[in-house]
C-alpha cells in the first residue's frame, strides 16, 4: 500500500459525480484510517436500521439490525454457500455465520480489508466456515452455479457497472437463489453543478431509485422487493460523524487536521442531502 495522504484527500474530496474505478476503491479502503474505523462499532462500516421513531438503538445495534434484516431476506438453508459481495471488515459475514449454519465467502478489492477480515474470522473461531478473498466483483473467478446465494450489503454504490456485477452474481449462484441488496440511491437525480459538486468520487456510483428494477432485470435477475428505508437509515450519518470525532486524535495523526476536517465535513453533508436515499432490495435468479 502506498501511504500517501495527499492522494487520499484527492479521493475523498467532494468534487464531482463519476463512477469510481476499482483501484480507487481498493486504495481508499486500504488506507490506515480504516484500521482505526475497524475499532469502532465492531468493525461495521455500513448504515444502521432503526425501524421507527421509538427505536433508540445505538448505532452498533442498528448496524447489526441491518445485517439481521439482510439475513431474514436471505433466509439460507443449512449448509448453504453464500457469496458476500464487498465484505468490508467481515463483520456481517461473521454475523451471518453465527446466526445460520452456512459457509460464507467474502470478497473485496481491498487487500487490507481481506487480511483484516480473515484475521478476525480466525480469532472468532469461524475460519472453518468464513473466508475472505481479494477479488474484483466485476470479474468473479468462480464457476457457474457454485454458490447457493449471495448478498451485497452497501457495496453496490462503489461498483462502476452494477449490471456487470449483478450479471456476474447471477452467473455464479444457482437457479432460484435469493440475493438481498442494501444500497444508497438517488431519490431524485442530481441536476446541475451545485448538487453534483457535493458528491464524493468514492460514493458516486449511485442509481436513481426508479431505475433500480431495470438494472436488476438487465442483469438477468428478478426484482422481488424494493423498499425505501431512507428515513430508517439516515441517522447513520450523524452516528458516523460522532464516531469519527471520538477518535479525533488518531485520525489527525494519520490525515492531518485538514484531512480530518474534510472527512467530517463530507460525512455531515450526507445527512442533509434530499437527493440521497437508501433501499433494501430482494432479487432472485430465475
Amino acid at each position: 500500500m502506498v501511504n500517501n495522504d495527499t492522494k487520499l484527500r484527492d479521493v475523498v474530496k467532494v468534487e464531482e459525480v463519476r463512477p469510481p474505478n476499482t483501484d480507487t476503491i481498493g486504495y481508499y479502503y486500504d488506507h490506515s484510517i480504516f484500521d482505526v474505523m475497524a475499532e469502532l462499532w465492531d468493525g461495521n462500516l455500513h448504515y444502521g436500521l432503526w425501524w421507527d421513531e421509538n427505536d433508540h438503538s445505538s448505532f452498533q445495534e442498528a448496524a447489526e439490525e441491518m445485517t439481521n434484516e439482510m439475513i431474514r431476506r436471505l433466509n439460507p438453508r443449512p449448509g448453504a454457500r453464500i457469496l458476500d459481495v464487498g465484505c468490508g471488515n467481515g463483520t456481517p459475514a461473521m454475523q451471518l455465520a453465527r446466526a445460520r449454519p452456512v459457509e460464507v465467502v467474502g470478497i473485496s478489492v481491498s487487500e487490507r480489508q481481506v487480511a483484516r477480515a480473515n484475521e478476525r474470522a480466525r480469532a472468532a473461531g469461524l475460519a472453518d466456515r468464513v473466508s475472505f478473498e481479494h477479488v474484483n466483483a466485476m470479474d468473479l473467478p468462480y464457476e457457474a452455479e457454485s454458490f447457493d446465494s449471495a448478498w451485497a450489503l452497501e457495496s453496490m454504490l462503489h461498483m462502476p457497472d452494477k449490471v456487470q456485477v449483478l450479471s456476474e452474481v447471477a452467473r455464479v449462484v444457482r437457479p432460484g437463489a435469493t440475493i438481498p441488496i442494501a444500497d444508497m440511491v438517488y431519490k431524485r437525480p442530481p441536476d446541475g453543478k451545485d448538487v453534483a459538486s457535493q458528491y464524493s468520487t468514492v460514493y458516486a456510483s449511485l442509481t436513481p431509485l426508479e431505475d433500480y428494477a431495470g438494472v436488476i432485470e438487465r442483469a438477468g435477475l428478478v426484482p422481488a422487493d424494493i423498499t425505501d428505508v431512507t428515513k430508517e437509515t439516515f441517522p447513520t450519518n450523524h452516528a458516523f460523524a460522532a464516531g469519527l470525532r471520538s477518535r479525533r486524535d488518531q485520525f489527525v495523526d494519520i490525515l492531518g487536521a485538514e484531512g480530518y476536517e474534510l472527512l467530517i465535513s463530507n460525512q455531515e453533508k450526507l445527512a442533509h442531502m434530499p437527493e440521497l436515499g437508501y433501499v433494501l432490495i430482494t432479487a432472485r435468479r430465475p
